[in-house]
C-alpha cells in the first residue's frame, strides 16, 4: 500500500513538471516574438511597405514645367533672363519660321504697300491651317524686345493641359505678358511649337 502511495506521489511530481516546462517554453516563445531581432525584422518589413507606397505614388514631378523655367535662367547673376539666342533654340523649326514671317509683315516690316497684300496672302496660304494667324503687330516669344531681356522682375508657370502652359513674364515697368506656351517632345527634351501672346495692362 505504501509502494502505492509512493508511486502516485512520483507521478503527480513528474505531470506537474512536466506541465511547468511546457508553460516555460510557450512563454519563451511569446517572448522571442518581442526580441530586437524580431522587432527589426518588423521595422524593415514596414519600411519596405512604405516604400512601395511612396513609389506607387511619387512627389510630383513636371520635366516640362522645369524645362520652361530653365529658359528664364540667367547667366548675370539675376534672377530671370530671356536671351534672343535661347528663341531658335526653344522653338520647332516651323514655328520658329512662321514668327519671322510674321514679324515681316506686322513687326518691322520692309515691303512697300504694294507688297504687302500679296505677302499677306502668301502668308495665309502658308499658315492657315497649321496655326492661328496673326492680324496685327505681335512680339517674339514671350513678347520679348529687340535685344536681351536681363533684368526680367518675375514669371510664373502654371501648367493648363498636357504640354500646355500658360507663362507669365513681368519685365517691368508696367511691362507684363501672359503667353499660352505649347509644347512638343523632342527625345529627352521639350521645344515649343506655339505660343499666343497677349499683354496685360
Amino acid at each position: 500500500m505504501k509502494k502505492l502511495i509512493i508511486l502516485l506521489s512520483v507521478n503527480l511530481i513528474l505531470s506537474s513538471c512536466n506541465q511547468n516546462k511546457e508553460t516555460m517554453v510557450s512563454q519563451s516563445i511569446e517572448q522571442n516574438k518581442n526580441t530586437p531581432d524580431s522587432l527589426q525584422v518588423n521595422e524593415e518589413a514596414f519600411a519596405l511597405h512604405e516604400n512601395e507606397t511612396s513609389m506607387e505614388n511619387p512627389a510630383s514631378i513636371d520635366p516640362a514645367k522645369e524645362w520652361l523655367e530653365d529658359l528664364f535662367k540667367c547667366t548675370n547673376g539675376n534672377k530671370f533672363c530671356f536671351y534672343m539666342e535661347t528663341e531658335e533654340r526653344a522653338t520647332t523649326k516651323r514655328f520658329y519660321q512662321f514668327m519671322v514671317d510674321s514679324e515681316e509683315i506686322y513687326g518691322a516690316s520692309a515691303l512697300s504697300e504694294e507688297e504687302m497684300p500679296l505677302a499677306k496672302k502668301k502668308y495665309k496660304d502658308k499658315w492657315a491651317k497649321i496655326y492661328k494667324l496673326r492680324k496685327d503687330m505681335e512680339p517674339w516669344l514671350f513678347g520679348r524686345a529687340q535685344d536681351d531681356m536681363e533684368n526680367i522682375k518675375n514669371v510664373t508657370i502654371e501648367k493648363i493641359s498636357d504640354l500646355k502652359y500658360r507663362v507669365f513674364v513681368d519685365y517691368g515697368e508696367s511691362y507684363q505678358t501672359s503667353n499660352e506656351v505649347t509644347l512638343i517632345k523632342n527625345k529627352n527634351s521639350y521645344l515649343i511649337d506655339y505660343c499666343d501672346t497677349e499683354y496685360l495692362d
